[in-house]
């Protein structure tokens, strides 16, 4: 993965590179994270953003990724009940793309992908 870094917008560069990122026991890895929230805005202008619980065994906060540009935004359950039920974040993956980056995170019961010129990942308090 590391060799893909170069080639990501700065965001999502910097979300992806971070040292606990794939490291299962740190409290920023992503493994483990609940849904919390979709909002898709009236302006798209002002970027998708989703809003991921933290595991109260695990994570101290949640995270907020908020997308700019958003080219496509796909969800797919296992069930077909769009977001509820994907339950927990098994794992997730920043690529480039021709536009910017896709990101998938992948949950145990589905996923979802978004294409976007760039990302900004905040760990903190809902």
């Amino acid at each position: 993965m590391p060799e893909l870094f170069p080639e990501l917008p700065a965001g999502a560069r910097a979300y992806a590179a971070h040292p606990g990122h794939y490291d299962y026991y740190a409290s920023n890895c992503v493994k483990d994270l609940k849904l919390s929230r979709v909002e898709i805005p009236h302006d798209h202008d002002d970027g998708l953003r989703i809003r991921f619980a933290p595991n109260p065994f695990k994570h101290d906060v949640g995270l907020t990724v908020t997308y700019r540009a958003v080219m496509s935004f796909t969800v797919e359950n296992h069930d077909g009940t769009e977001l509820v039920g994907l339950g927990d974040v098994m794992l997730d993956e920043v690529l480039p793309h021709p536009d910017g980056c896709s990101h998938e995170t992948t949950f145990i019961g589905g996923r979802i992908t978004v294409a976007c010129s760039d990302l900004v990942a905040e760990w903190k308090s809902a």
